[in-house]
């Protein structure tokens, strides 16, 4: 969703869920929320949309059949009879009370929402969002009597964001629609994902080039650190990073040659490349469309400093690997008997 200007609220149910392993129970509200106030409907579509900044996509699945995937047997029925959004989102409530069966699942409360407005890939479709509250702030609360000023404090939801939560877009519905999730590597969050919303990501452009950006940092971690020096760990990132960022397109053979000089390591990344792939069952790994913004998001996940354990750091500003490997020399000390980088400049700040 790319744009979320013309988002608009249609419907909001609100119930509580409890844990059931501790026999909560839940709560039902009888009635929809008023989204005509438009101070309360903008607060709402601040709260609900705002925590959705990540790239990737899911969509839900089965074993067997996807017409068995509870959520999306839900979500198919509101998109078809957006009347009856109020009897569906109670399904959805009890679908969730269900699958709240470990001990350290929070109790709290459910919103349920249908959206208009919502952008994706330039057509205006509709949305269903499922969220969840569970931790409460404590806030302060004025209010003035007889000339004075009385404090007091009341428990809510903070508006930062939700704790958990996900958006789901009426496209591709014979593919299980297409979904994202607030957050779905939080640990206490693996039931929301696996369990009540039994989704799977969606393997696109976000995808094929995280994935690859992640065997890069593997690969680094993994056999840089054996048999390389860690500038040329470095390197070997800044050059990774480098070839992602000014590339459309991702071609295993072209980016083994380009960043890697060593003939050994160029057959090393190769068979660890294949090996990466058969373990996760990717296929098409070897030639895909780069998605730019994935590859800003991952740069900050890439260390780009050498840790040395005399308390100094050599931190390589930005992902310029000409500029590393020019400017920045590794040697050995006889005498002291200690390794040491030297580095080059012109001036100092």
């Amino acid at each position: 969703m790319s744009e979320k200007t013309q988002v608009r609220l249609k419907q909001v149910a609100v119930h509580r869920v409890g844990n059931k392993a501790k026999d909560e129970g839940v709560l039902v509200s009888r009635e929809l929320v008023d989204v005509r106030e438009e101070q309360l409907s903008d607060l709402l579509l601040t709260y609900f949309l705002s925590p959705f900044k990540q790239e990737e996509f899911f969509r839900f699945t089965h074993t067997s059949d996807l017409a068995l995937n509870e959520m999306f047997a839900y979500a198919a029925l509101m998109f078809a009879e957006p009347e009856k959004f109020h009897t569906y989102s109670v399904h959805i409530l009890n679908h969730l009370y269900e699958q709240s069966d470990h001990p350290k699942v929070k109790s709290g409360e459910l919103y349920v929402v249908y959206f208009s407005g919502c952008v994706m890939a330039d057509a205006i479709v509709d949305a269903i969002g499922i969220f969840k509250s569970e931790n409460k702030d404590t806030f302060l609360t004025f209010r003035d009597e007889a000339d004075d000023l009385r404090v007091d404090y009341q428990f809510g939801v903070n508006l930062k964001g939700v704790d958990k939560g996900c958006m789901i877009f009426n496209v591709e519905a014979e593919d299980g629609f297409r979904v994202k999730l607030v957050d779905a590597n939080s640990t206490d969050a693996v039931f929301w994902k696996e369990d009540f919303l039994n989704v799977a990501e969606l393997k696109d452009t976000n995808f094929n080039t995280k994935t690859a950006l992640n065997l890069c940092k593997d690969f680094s971690e993994e056999v840089f650190a054996r048999t390389e020096s860690k500038k040329a760990q470095v390197e070997f990132i800044s050059r990774s990073v480098d070839y992602f960022s000014k590339s459309d397109t991702f071609d295993l053979e072209e980016f083994t040659s380009s960043v890697i000089d060593e003939p050994e390591t160029k057959e090393r990344f190769k068979n660890y490349s294949q090996a990466f792939a058969e373990e996760r069952d990717i296929e098409g790994f070897t030639d895909f469309a780069i998605n730019k913004n994935t590859v800003r998001n991952m740069k900050r996940k890439f260390r780009n400093f050498i840790k040395l354990d005399t308390q100094i750091e050599i931190k390589f500003s930005g992902h310029n690997p000409e500029q590393s490997e020019q400017y920045v020399e590794r040697g050995f000390d006889k005498e002291r008997g200690m390794h040491f980088y030297k580095v080059y400049f012109h001036n100092e700040s």
